[in-house]
């Protein structure tokens, strides 16, 4: 027998209806029977959500490569003085550079930017990541436009964080929602204790805060709209999208699930705000007015991290946590150092393992919106004058005019534009102007001398170089061609003898003499005085009178008296030579020793070397100055170290006179047949020492199409009337890196594209340029001079060739060739031992 238990008894009082089953247990039921009877959607839904989240990682994982694939970095050098409004002008710049097309933004994705400052010790630079899927050089002129005065440098991107060793690291995100701005108004420079931070890093530590990011989505824009305008209602935000409406709901349904059962017409309280209590908070105008202002502008996805290591960390357990220790202190350090934009919102730090790893990916996922003011203020340029470790450029660059050649036929290239990067050249016709180029030791001349010296070789226009040094010649005969060897005339004290220079020979003899006489007379400027001048052109004088005198005659003429009998005896100018060589005859032995003595003993000092002696001493020239002028090539090397260097100034200096007296000659010729020819002065003060002024001759000059090229270090070295003939006549300027006091007269030239601590500050091998065209002068702008064209190796033959004992050639002529009518030249005496002496020579003290 079953015994079936009595029901329940009914409590007391409850007369309502059976209790129903809440809300969600039948839909659970719901869907288990709708899953029964179809089972081929829950196999497929699976199924397909796999597919969906697999194929998403593969795209996910090609544009990853795709990016970091030929990434670079771009190091900025910010200028002198930052203008705090340029960071604001980048990032407007940026967000219309980091909207791709739709069809690559579908294969490669939206592209993203890294802002990095990195320490290494206590060094520290600022860089640009640019992804592989974009150019960098639009990206370098955003920078250029925002801060005239920077200077980008592209290479390959690095990791931001060496391996090894320990790491911390941490990232940044706001506490509130992006409607909610950072503090951007700052007196100070904002980025001043983040510095002051990792300035204090020791060697082997290095650390960086890198920010990502790209512009801002449709959908964070529609869902930042949305909570600014739910603010100025006093509503909560209930955007379908919005992650916290999904929390909300989802705080609800917890809450429904745990909480006692509803019962019909029993209340419960809201878990939301109402609207009169937000309408209600004392700060919601203040947010919904600074929200508004949020709106404006652009807005980016940014992502913060930063990250600190040691590659050197000890061995030992105690020292390992000491030193950790360390790096959290400096990483919480680095993080509170953005404290400084905490307004309404603020920035929390977050842990982040692993932060090496993480930095070097770059990877930007999801990140928190910030307006572009905010981005602007946090991701910036430092603003103060000096900062700890970080290095500045040295002069703003500035663009080449249009105008300016950019090469072809006639013209010779001076190197690239800092600006645009393009070739800049200077026009044979405009360099007839002359050009004067000024720089320190090591700041680039000789490279950019060499480019210009084989530009006019290899487009046969006259070449004459004069190099003190001897470095310029010697790199130019390894880049001269055996070809054009036979165009060539070499003086050089390691060239076999053969080639010579009679500083005598010549046509006009007065001018021949003032050359002579105006040389010594600068070269030896400390003890020259009238009486000195007087000897030395009487002498001059009376050698002219016969055929081919020399300046090793001078002596014997002086001090042998049957010598100088073969050139005075047909005298018959009693006021003239005739007068000076009576009275030289019936003077005293020792008066005549108080005359001569100083100049023979500056003679002496040039012509006892045999390289001075064999070069001067020939009765003619082994070549032709006015053929070299029309095309050939002269290269007058005459190392200081070597030769003397008051040999070398006087060599140069009759080099000078040569060129200039066959450039004279020119009148002659028609001015539409004059070929263009050039004279490169290396170290120039050491030769401008003719007679009359530099100014007249660089005025003249121009119209017998003989342009110089005068290079030099500073403006103290030439006299003040020097300094104002170049400045005047010398129009072309090319200005390497000069001292303070140079600077400012020098600045008057490039004004105002160009300041003096612009040129007191260029780089190696980086010149400010103010050039002429079409006779008009351009605005100043910037340049890098071309590196050297690689060497032939072939010197050793284009010397051989151009000896003058090996052959006559294009300017040459044998060296021992006698003028047709010319009588024999007499045979002197040795330089310094006269036959014959006169009398004792007395020291120079004697000579006034």
């Amino acid at each position: 027998m079953i015994v079936v238990p009595p029901p329940p008894p009914t409590p007391v009082g409850h007369t309502g209806p059976p209790e129903t089953p809440p809300w969600w247990s039948e839909l659970l039921t719901t869907l288990s029977t709708w899953c029964t009877h179809h089972p081929y959607p829950v196999v497929v839904l699976p199924v397909g959500l796999l597919a969906g989240a697999l194929g998403r990682t593969a795209v996910r994982r090609h544009r990853q490569r795709a990016a970091h694939d030929h990434a670079h970095q771009v190091t900025i050098t910010p200028p002198p003085e930052v203008d705090p409004a340029g960071a604001g002008v980048l990032w407007a710049t940026l967000t219309e550079l980091l909207r791709p097309s739709w069809a690559r933004r579908l294969r490669d994705g939206q592209p993203h930017l890294a802002v990095e400052y990195r320490w290494a010790g206590r060094q520290l630079t600022i860089s640009l990541w640019v992804p592989g899927t974009l150019q960098t050089s639009p990206i370098q002129a955003a920078i250029r436009g925002a801060w005239p005065g920077a200077a980008t440098t592209v290479t390959d991107a690095t990791p931001p964080l060496p391996d090894g060793g320990l790491a911390v690291g941490g990232a940044l995100t706001p506490i509130l929602p992006a409607w909610y701005p950072l503090a951007t108004d700052h007196d100070l420079d904002p980025m001043r204790t983040l510095i002051a931070t990792a300035s204090g890093l020791h060697t082997g530590e290095s650390a960086c805060v890198q920010i990502l990011t790209r512009p801002a989505t449709r959908r964070q824009l529609r869902r930042l709209r949305h909570g600014v305008a739910a603010l100025r209602t006093g509503t909560h935000p209930t955007n379908p999208l919005d992650p916290t409406t999904w929390l909300r709901m989802g705080l609800d349904l917890v809450m429904e699930i745990l909480g006692p059962p509803r019962h019909p017409g029993t209340h419960t309280r809201s878990t939301t705000i109402s609207p009169a209590l937000l309408r209600a908070d004392p700060q919601r105008d203040r947010d919904a007015r600074a929200a508004v202002e949020v709106l404006t502008g652009t807005h980016w996805q940014v992502a913060i991290r930063y990250g600190i290591t040691h590659t050197h960390p000890t061995r030992g357990d105690t020292d390992t946590d000491t030193l950790t220790r360390r790096l959290v202190t400096l990483a919480h350090g680095l993080a509170s150092a953005f404290g400084v934009w905490a307004g309404r919102n603020r920035l929390r730090r977050l842990p982040l393992p692993h932060p090496t790893p993480v930095l070097a990916t770059r990877q930007l996922h999801h990140g928190f919106l910030l307006s572009g003011s905010e981005l602007a203020s946090i991701a910036a340029l430092p603003h103060d004058l000096a900062v700890p470790g970080l290095d500045r450029s040295r002069a703003k660059p500035m663009p080449a005019p249009v105008s300016v050649p950019t090469g072809g036929r006639d013209t010779k290239v001076l190197g690239r534009a800092e600006v645009g990067g393009h070739a800049v050249a200077l026009a044979v016709t405009d360099a007839r102007h002359h050009t004067h180029i000024l720089g320190s030791t090591g700041s680039g001349k000789s490279t950019l001398l060499l480019n210009m010296i084989l530009a006019d070789i290899h487009a046969h226009r006259g070449t004459i170089v004069i190099d003190p040094k001897g470095d310029l010649v010697t790199d130019l005969l390894d880049r001269i061609p055996p070809s054009l060897a036979d165009r060539l005339v070499l003086i050089d004290p390691d060239q076999p003898p053969g080639t010579t220079l009679n500083p005598l020979d010549g046509e006009d003899h007065h001018l021949l003499v003032d050359n002579v006489v105006s040389i010594f007379g600068a070269i030896f400027a400390k003890h020259w005085g009238p009486r000195m001048d007087d000897v030395m052109r009487v002498a001059c004088l009376t050698l002219l009178r016969k055929a081919d005198p020399t300046l090793i005659l001078i002596p014997a003429l002086l001090q042998d008296r049957k010598f100088r009998h073969q050139f005075t005896a047909d005298l018959d100018d009693p006021e003239g030579l005739r007068g000076f060589w009576e009275w030289y005859e019936t003077a005293p032995a020792t008066l005549r020793s108080q005359v001569i003595a100083p100049v023979l003993s500056r003679l002496r000092s040039v012509l006892l070397r045999d390289f001075p002696r064999r070069t001067f001493g020939a009765r003619t020239s082994s070549f032709d100055m006015r053929r070299v002028l029309d095309g050939g090539i002269l290269l007058a090397r005459l190392p200081k170290g070597q030769i003397g260097e008051e040999a070398a100034k006087l060599m140069g200096s009759f080099v000078l006179a040569s060129a200039w007296q066959a450039a004279t000659a020119r009148i002659r010729t028609p001015e539409p047949h004059r070929r263009d020819a050039c004279i490169y002065l290396d170290e120039a003060h050491n030769f401008l020492n003719l007679p009359g002024s530099v100014q007249d001759m660089l005025a003249e000059a121009r119209g017998y199409h003989f342009g110089m090229i005068i290079a030099h270090q500073n403006l103290t070295q030439m006299p003040r009337d020097t300094q104002l003939a170049l400045s005047a006549n010398a129009r072309n300027k090319i200005i390497f890196s000069c001292a303070p006091e140079d600077a400012r007269p020098l600045a008057m030239h490039t004004l105002p594209e160009l300041d003096e601590h612009d040129l007191n500050h260029m780089d190696a091998y980086r010149a400010a340029c103010r050039l002429v065209v079409a006779g008009r002068e351009t605005p100043a702008f910037t340049l890098h001079t071309n590196p050297p064209r690689p060497p032939i190796g072939e010197a050793t033959a284009v010397r051989r060739a151009a000896t003058p004992a090996t052959r006559t050639s294009h300017g040459t002529r044998p060296p021992n060739a006698t003028p047709t009518g010319s009588q024999p030249d007499p045979t002197p005496p040795r330089v310094g031992t006269p036959h014959q002496p006169e009398g004792p020579t007395t020291p120079d003290q004697h000579m006034e």
